[in-house]
């Protein structure tokens, strides 16, 4: 098989993208690496085409020494062949250029709908929240902390802690993402309750994974 090298793991991604969507899907038995999640696995989305996704339950925000990363080694979600007919289902009623043009956030709302069945994610002022994804989970009241993350071509440039209420007004002023802190098995987040027009208090959760 012929090397090609390129330019980011998201030309790659769209790459594979649309050799699936032209019917070259399915397990590749000549990769030396399969199989790298289970056997059958479909590898149609070696890179996927929703990542970063933060959905906590098919991976996890790992630091490492060249930066942050989105760690989803362990998602079988999107090597089910099932899923996989799912998701070209969906993107085969995108025009090409669209998914070629396609932010981040085109891209997450799709995964949104087909993994949760509807897109719990929602803009606070020029942010973006993943805080719906804390819906229906067992959770408490607790301090409040929570990740602020900045992307670069849909890799992870940079990933703030947060902890204070004044730090998350001034989060919604920019373009970031805004997800759970993951820490000791719990999911950190926070919800938002309306007080007077354009005004709100925040009420920190802590969540079972």
């Amino acid at each position: 098989m012929e090397f090609v090298e390129f330019e980011s793991n998201r030309e790659r991604a769209l790459i594979e993208l649309f050799g699936a969507l032209e019917g070259r899907y399915g397990p590749n038995y000549e990769c030396k690496y399969y199989p790298c999640h289970f056997e059958g696995q479909d590898c149609s989305f070696c890179f996927c085409p929703f990542y970063p996704c933060f959905i906590y339950e098919l991976g996890y925000v790992k630091k490492t020494t060249k930066g942050y990363v989105w760690n989803c080694k362990d998602c079988h979600w999107i090597h089910r062949k099932e899923v996989v007919e799912e998701v070209l289902a969906e993107l085969s009623g995108y025009p090409r250029q669209q998914l070629v043009e396609g932010d981040w956030l085109f891209f997450n709302r799709i995964v949104q709908r087909l993994y949760y069945g509807r897109e719990v994610g929602e803009v606070i002022g020029k942010a973006y929240s993943l805080m719906g994804c804390l819906e229906g989970r067992e959770c408490e009241e607790s301090e409040l902390k929570f990740l602020a993350v900045r992307l670069e071509n849909f890799e992870i440039a940079d990933v703030e802690e947060v902890s204070s209420q004044g730090r998350l007004k001034e989060l919604i002023q920019e373009e970031v993402i805004l997800i759970p802190l993951l820490e000791d098995g719990y999911l950190y987040g926070f919800e938002l309750e309306p007080e007077q027009e354009q005004e709100f208090s925040v009420r920190g959760l802590k969540c079972k994974l």
